[in-house]
């Protein structure tokens, strides 16, 4: 059951959308979210059988337990309003926080493997049928049941992988080229930097480049990717060099520990008017970077420790030449670091981390 639970966070969550309140796209899918985790946790206590102590006092444990110390720490030293919950449009603050992150610890022994890969293909052609139905935005961009293009930009990158891997060649060129119609019905730029990322990753694999080599590659031009805002200032990317600057600034106010988790919006909005940009003129809920989100929140200590994680992670799915999973976490990192997403996006990301730490 605990497999099933979990393939329906990943491959099946996207598509809830329940018209009713501020937010019929992101806030159901939060709350179930939010529920199907306490019932893994629920079942998982059930379950319970003792567990040697060198096994809990691992690094993922350790670095966890910093993170979720750092952020209930936080609750008590600032009191950011709405933080618990967060903004009524997304609801991802400290209380999703907390779920993802349990999640990423007890999900990493729950095997997918028995799963059949007719789900996936479903998961899949569900993605796309949504998209072309559901038609686009006022500025032309399709959404699907995400209700954001670059959120569903995102997800086609997490899901991409695991149907091009599991197919043969008819398959795999199907895939791809739904995929790249996807991400261009969404309009998102940051999305075709993840499939062309994620393309870069399977060509080196392809020509037998190893996966640390093939990793290491790919992550240097993700990170050539982040030159692009800044050079195209308020064209392609939307005023991005803007947020980021102001963000940057916002996170200076507490160096150390952050603002509080959950605790973005009312930062970034009071250094927007000390720099008198264009920012201070618009409701901004995240710096669209996941990197400068942890500075503003949790300060070095966060982004250290997550930094940290991630590296970790890395290295366990290459160690065990996991191409699957290192495509796919190649892409959410590219997409994340561009844009604020779902929180079907954030329980992949989770997830993938967790996937690092399997025995």
């Amino acid at each position: 059951m605990s497999a099933y639970l979990v393939w329906f966070l990943l491959f099946i969550l996207y598509l809830i959308v329940i018209p009713i309140g501020i937010s019929p796209f992101e806030a159901p899918k939060v709350i179930i979210a939010e529920a199907v985790i306490d019932l893994l946790i629920i079942i998982r206590l059930i379950h319970f059988k003792k567990i040697p102590f060198k096994h809990l006092f691992t690094s993922q444990t350790l670095l966890l337990s910093i993170i979720l110390l750092l952020s209930l720490d936080q609750v008590l030293l600032f009191h950011p309003h709405d933080s618990f919950f967060g903004n009524p449009f997304r609801l991802q603050g400290l209380f999703l926080f907390l779920h993802l992150a349990v999640f990423s610890f007890i999900s990493k022994d729950i095997l997918l493997s028995h799963i059949p890969k007719a789900l996936y293909y479903l998961s899949f052609i569900f993605l796309f049928l949504a998209t072309v139905i559901l038609g686009v935005n006022p500025n032309y961009r399709a959404f699907g049941t995400l209700g954001e293009p670059n959120a569903l930009a995102a997800t086609t990158l997490f899901l991409l992988p695991f149907v091009f891997f599991r197919g043969n060649n008819i398959t795999k060129i199907a895939s791809f080229a739904s995929a790249l119609l996807i991400i261009i019905l969404s309009g998102s730029r940051a999305g075709l930097v993840g499939l062309s990322i994620e393309s870069l990753f399977l060509a080196l694999i392809y020509f037998k480049i190893t996966c640390f080599k093939s990793v290491s590659i790919s992550s240097v031009f993700i990170l050539l990717s982040l030159i692009l805002p800044l050079i195209e200032g308020g064209g392609w990317f939307e005023n991005r060099s803007q947020i980021w600057q102001t963000a940057l600034q916002a996170g200076l106010q507490s160096p150390i520990l952050g603002n509080g988790f959950g605790n973005i919006q009312n930062p970034i909005h009071q250094n927007s008017l000390k720099l008198d940009n264009q920012i201070q003129y618009q409701v901004v809920d995240s710096s669209h970077n996941f990197v400068l989100d942890l500075w503003i929140q949790s300060g070095i200590v966060g982004i250290i420790s997550i930094i940290t994680l991630i590296c970790l992670s890395f290295h366990g799915l290459i160690k065990q030449r996991r191409k699957l999973e290192l495509t796919a976490f190649l892409g959410i990192i590219t997409a994340m670091l561009f844009n604020p997403v779902s929180v079907v996006n954030l329980v992949a990301f989770w997830w993938l981390i967790g996937q690092g730490f399997t025995d």
